[in-house]
């Protein structure tokens, strides 16, 4: 039990600090002071910096997969999207302070290249994933899905990205709202074929 808060602790020191911090400008030390772990246990848990960015990027998978299970009990998949969308509301403030958690992670492990690259983009994969499944839902054909499900996280990313340049939150509710009209008014696809 202590081990696994251990673990627990570091796992989430890391998350926050990446996200605040930089991947590049969080050491390991910064990981175990932050969760209040001597530095040396810290490798009993993850060998390396790569160990840990692939454990903080399966916990936001799993993260994102629990707040998506919820939405799956709405009864359309418009309404599943929509409400999505609406869930960006609650990290407004902390996106535009700091970036998307997830987004920034990315460009980091980008630049780093590697297996670490694919790590990091693990949830932006899944969430592409299962909107493309909600506008195949809705009778769209798999191109359209794929771009729809690409307008939505691209839309947010943008968003993101204006917010935390220009410290201004308006830029990220200015696009949730776009995106709920945008579906709220889309019409049906003509089926998985396109016909």
């Amino acid at each position: 039990m202590v081990q696994a808060d251990k673990r627990e602790r570091l796992i989430q020191a890391a998350d926050g600090l990446f996200h605040q911090k930089g991947f590049e400008h969080t050491s390991i030390a910064d990981v175990a002071s932050a969760a209040e772990v001597p530095l040396g246990n810290v490798y009993y848990y993850f060998k390396t910096r790569g160990d840990l960015m692939r454990t903080v990027s399966e916990h936001r998978l799993a993260s994102a997969r629990a707040r998506r299970e919820g939405l799956n009990a709405l009864p359309s998949p418009r309404d599943r999207l929509i409400a999505w969308v609406n869930s960006f509301e609650d990290s407004t403030e902390e996106c535009t302070a700091y970036g998307c958690p997830i987004g920034s992670l990315c460009l980091e492990a980008n630049k780093l290249g590697g297996p670490m690259a694919k790590d990091a983009s693990v949830v932006f994969r899944d969430s592409l994933e299962w909107m493309r499944k909600q506008f195949l839902e809705m009778g769209f054909a798999d191109r359209m899905a794929r771009e729809y499900a690409a307008r939505i996280l691209g839309g947010r990313q943008g968003s993101i990205l204006l917010a935390n340049t220009f410290k201004e939150p308006e830029y990220i509710r200015l696009e949730i709202a776009r995106l709920r009209k945008w579906l709220g008014e889309l019409p049906a696809g003509k089926g998985r074929n396109g016909k």
